[in-house]
């Protein structure tokens, strides 16, 4: 039975990479940071050179924002994403999490797929992941399997229920969450992988111990458009438009629990315009998964993954020289605008004073009251 169970697991792992190849980005939604906008400063007075783009999470410093976020591992067929991932995060300094370690430690038979990224990329900051629920063992041999600094627990309620072999009861994750946050030995970061995380649930979380929360929003890839996808099924519009965008989660997290805890922005993340908007609202890192998937399935896969992020932290740098900034912290200090569906969302939830917050930065009133 642990056989099938196995290779029923390993399965599901490569069909996962292919179904994110296959779908793409959620095509019912945007990430909704079209609605975030940033005040542009024609005179700078600084060059790209005393640009620093360095974050610091849970007390880790990362030389740039950008995140490897979870994607695999646990099955012979993902070793070579994982290795080419971790060469390209060494390249550009980046930070990579894994996919759900929970294999690797369950059938040790495939833990050289995620062990992997550590021998590729030994001085690297490594995240390992394990899902909600997970027991503090488990929990602390996935990471010992990549010599993570960091944990992801990802709560995927919407993606297991439309998963034919995925859980159906989810009592107890939370105070496994605090054992786990108690026993793992390295900073803890929940995270959503699509639908997003609530101010209330953040709350929970922090409650919890994390020191970290990753919004995982709506915009990118769709885990419940996967599982259907698994099925042969064609997703109803309803469902592809299911849980909190990515630029509202993060704003509702960051009200409520933004000095509590660092706040990873995921769900959609593809271009410097945004992921410098995601830092200006108080993101401390930003994911990215699934275009790096697609990139890595093309003939020239390592090269096109490269122009890529490189092209990223030309673009950030550039953004923060128009921004007049030469820091993160400079950026946090300057308005931001905040309109459309965003804006309405967060009037209807009642975090007008975070919108307000934003705007006014700076001493600066650019919108009238909510």
């Amino acid at each position: 039975m642990a056989k099938v169970v196995g290779d029923l697991r390993q399965r599901r792992k490569v069909e996962h990479v292919a179904a994110v190849r296959a779908l793409g980005d959620n095509p019912a939604s945007t990430n909704w940071f079209e609605d975030v906008s940033l005040v542009p400063c024609c005179a700078p007075e600084l060059a790209v050179d005393e640009v620093s783009i360095a974050s610091e999470v849970c007390g880790v410093t990362l030389p740039s924002p950008i995140v490897v976020n979870a994607m695999t591992g646990g099955a012979d067929e993902v070793y070579e994403l994982n290795r080419k991932l971790a060469a390209a995060a060494r390249r550009h300094g980046l930070a990579m999490a894994l996919g759900s370690g929970t294999a690797g430690v369950r059938s040790p038979e495939v833990a050289y797929t995620y062990s992997v990224v550590r021998e590729v990329y030994p001085d690297g900051v490594v995240i390992a992941n394990v899902g909600m629920g997970t027991d503090v063992e488990t929990a602390k041999a996935a990471v010992d399997i990549v010599g993570a600094q960091l944990l992801q627990v990802h709560w995927n309620v919407a993606q297991e229920m439309f998963m034919t072999e995925g859980d159906r009861d989810f009592r107890g994750a939370l105070a496994k969450l605090v054992d786990v946050v108690q026993g793992v030995g390295v900073p803890v970061i929940a995270k959503e992988v699509g639908q997003g995380i609530a101010a209330e649930q953040a709350v929970q979380f922090v409650e919890c111990g994390v020191r970290g929360i990753d919004v995982g929003g709506r915009g990118g890839t769709n885990f419940i458009a996967v599982e259907a996808w698994r099925r042969g099924l064609q997703l109803a519009d309803s469902w592809q438009s299911w849980g909190l965008s990515t630029a509202a989660s993060l704003a509702e997290v960051m009200d409520a629990v933004g000095d509590r805890a660092d706040v990873f922005a995921s769900g959609g993340m593809r271009t410097a315009d945004e992921i410098v908007k995601a830092m200006a609202m108080g993101a401390k890192a930003v994911g990215i998964a699934g275009p790096l998937v697609r990139l890595l399935g093309q003939p020239d896969g390592e090269a096109a993954l490269d122009r890529y992020l490189e092209e990223l932290h030309a673009g950030i740098r550039t953004l923060l020289v128009l921004t007049g900034c030469r820091t993160w912290a400079d950026l946090r200090k300057k308005p931001v605008v905040v309109t459309g569906k965003l804006r309405e969302w967060l009037a209807a939830r009642g975090r007008q004073a975070y919108v307000t917050s934003l705007q006014q930065r700076g001493g600066i009133a650019i919108v009238g009251d909510m």
